[in-house]
């Protein structure tokens, strides 16, 4: 597990003093070791002087010591000709096996990591190397004969790797606010990014907030011919939906199991996030089951999985009982964090600055992070991707509804359907948190489902956010979301089409990257096992009949056994800070902070239409989610934006 960052210029350089400061700027992802690599010094493990001067190529790594804690895993990493250099963020489950596959053909081994593995792998395979992993991958390799730089991202997008390309030169980095530390581009919002913040409270890759940053998509590579600047990116795999009525629960059982035993391949201690809810028991049961398989005596204290959770003393917001529950029939050495709202606001200028980009999530995973890396863990286990794939979200039942009701007014002429929009927008204000915009922008649009998982999922509607954006661009998310579904799956708004929304835009923009920035500002690993590649495609390829039978059905059914009773019968719960009530009270001096006008101005936000949010808030007329993205949006521009 790494933070890399990486320049290759055609026919301008970088300033290796600059390409430094952006590789410090990821120190908190690899403390344990550093290194670059330039076409003019080759590999480097010194603070560069102030007369470095300027590189063509500059490939930076700081490591977070995992698999092999020995230097044989340091990074850049080059094979013994020197010709190929890899930089790389990961981990590689079933390196073990390519390696041997590897092995085979005739490569021969230095080290006892992963990254020497997807070296080998891409100089044997080339691009077609990402199909073979089992794993959360970001990589750049270099190929210093023909001037060709690859870059590849995991399936599912669970490791971050952003870029910028004009053609003359193109630079990378694990953080957004690595390549502003470095100078290689401008502190400058793009609009656009911020127009879809306000409409998600995340921002939908391959936008980032920065002007000139983009985010390289999940499934995808990305090929630079530094002789050209010629750029050519390629999606290379997609979740498959199937239309098969009945999936095994022990099949599915039996690859779950083996995803999590896979992702217990580690040189350190290896913890887990414990909410007490169905997804996170699922993965502590399985540990368990596959510690005991392993001959391990899990009742030695010195053997109990570590398991940790966060709770509050607001007892309507906190699931701590509940996890305690679980940690104690499971036999897990367990650890409670009571957050207060006063943590939040001490720790909140650190959770700004872990945000690699604004975000109204992540808080939870920053002080359970802290928790496990506290206690001295520097890798834990997630039951995040869950919902996503077995329907557990509420979106699985509202979303298709809106979308048929949205088809079927379709069908009414355009001036009708526009009245009755306009006549919705004129009483939404009558109505408090009623969603009476949400079914004005339906009624607006063409791209049913688009509009109809917005009006679930989103934030700020299309008239809200004209209103708070001075000058807002011309977008449309609904068609964007309705095309990118559409595209995968048969144009009906069933339960498919909400998996691959939700998994797209909600778990790949918002949960992954959060859980990524603020498990990495404390140099800890996240592991996903419920987005294990065999997992996502066999599941996926359950029809959604089987999966709809009931609220995740098909996982209470396959892990029976395995976790306890009041588990399975417990009701879904949405895990939430109590930011309603801290807000409006223990928090308000930070709302205050945040909002004044100066601040404002810097967001591209109209401060008078902020105002009137706040106010709306004040009076219970707005849902809290609301409001707190315009705060953190605040705070982030004069983080990263205008930091003085």
């Amino acid at each position: 597990m790494c933070g890399i960052w990486g320049f290759v210029g055609r026919s301008t350089a970088v300033d290796v003093a600059n390409a430094w400061d952006g590789l410090c700027a990821l120190t908190d992802r690899g403390p344990d070791d550093w290194g670059y690599y330039t076409d003019a010094h080759g590999k480097v493990n010194a603070e560069p002087p102030a007369d470095a001067g300027t590189v063509d190529v500059f490939l930076g790594n700081r490591r977070l010591s995992i698999l092999d804690l020995s230097a044989a895993g340091n990074q850049p990493m080059s094979t013994a000709d020197g010709r190929y250099w890899i930089v790389y963020n990961g981990e590689i489950y079933n390196y073990r096996e390519l390696r041997e596959t590897l092995r085979d053909r005739g490569y021969e081994f230095r080290s006892d990591c992963d990254t020497e593995v997807v070296l080998k792998a891409a100089v044997e395979f080339g691009s077609d190397c990402v199909e073979r992993f089992r794993g959360m991958f970001a990589f750049a390799v270099w190929d210093s004969v023909e001037s060709e730089l690859l870059l590849a991202r995991d399936r599912l997008g669970i490791k971050p790797l952003y870029y910028t390309d004009d053609g003359d030169r193109i630079a990378f980095a694990s953080e957004v606010t690595s390549l502003l530390d470095s100078g290689v581009v401008d502190r400058r919002l793009d609009p656009l990014g911020v127009e879809t913040f306000l409409a998600l409270g995340s921002i939908p890759s391959p936008q980032t907030i920065v002007d000139g940053v983009v985010s390289l998509p999940p499934a995808t590579t990305l090929h630079y011919d530094a002789t050209t600047g010629e750029t050519d990116r390629e999606r290379y795999w997609a979740p498959e939906f199937g239309e098969e009525d009945e999936t095994s629960a022990e099949a599915i059982r039996s690859t779950l199991a083996e995803a999590v035993r896979l992702r217990l391949r580690s040189d350190v201690p290896v913890g887990a996030f414990l909410s007490g809810g169905l997804d996170s028991s699922t993965v502590v049961a399985l540990m368990r089951a596959a510690d005991d398989a392993d001959g391990n005596d899990s009742d030695a204290d010195n053997d109990r999985i570590r398991t940790f959770s966060v709770g509050f003393e607001e007892p309507a917001y906190s699931e701590a009982e509940d996890a305690a529950v679980v940690a104690e029939t499971l036999g897990t050495h367990h650890e409670e964090t009571t957050v207060t709202p006063e943590d939040v606001a001490a720790n909140l200028d650190d959770i700004v600055a872990s945000m690699d980009q604004p975000t109204i999530d992540g808080v939870n995973t920053y002080f359970v992070s802290q928790a496990a890396a506290d206690a001295g863990l520097r890798v834990a286990m997630s039951g995040l991707g869950s919902d996503e794939l077995f329907y557990g979200y509420h979106t699985f039942s509202f979303v298709p509804r809106l979308a048929r009701a949205g088809w079927v007014a379709g069908h009414l002429p355009a001036s009708v359907r526009s009245a009755a929009a306009r006549a919705l927008d004129r009483i939404d204000a009558t109505l408090p948190n009623r969603p009476v915009s949400e079914v004005a922008d339906i009624l607006r649009s063409d791209a049913h489902f688009g509009a109809a998982y917005l009006a679930v999922r989103g934030l700020f509607t299309e008239r809200q956010r004209t209103t708070l954006l001075e000058h807002a661009p011309e977008t449309d998310l609904a068609v964007r979301i309705e095309a990118d579904v559409t595209g995968t799956l048969a144009a009906a708004p069933d339960g498919e089409a909400v998996s691959h929304a939700e998994l797209r835009w909600y778990m790949h923009n918002q949960l992954l990257r959060d859980t990524d920035a603020m498990s990495m500002t404390h140099s800890l690993e996240v592991r996903v096992p419920f987005l294990d590649a065999d997992l996502v495609d066999r599941v996926a390829g359950t029809g959604g009949s089987a999966k709809a039978i009931d609220e995740k059905g098909l996982l209470k059914r396959a892990v029976a056994s395995d976790v306890p009773d009041a588990v399975l019968k417990r009701e879904k719960t949405g895990f939430t800070f109590p930011f309603a009530d801290w807000l409006r009270e223990d928090l308000a001096g930070v709302v205050d902070e945040a909002l004044v006008r100066d601040r404002l101005e810097r967001t591209l936000l109209d401060p008078e239409a902020v105002w009137e949010v706040r106010q709306a808030y004040e009076a219970g007329d707005v849902h809290w989610s609301r409001l707190w993205s315009l705060v953190v949006l605040s705070l982030w521009v004069g983080t990263h934006i205008h930091s003085e």
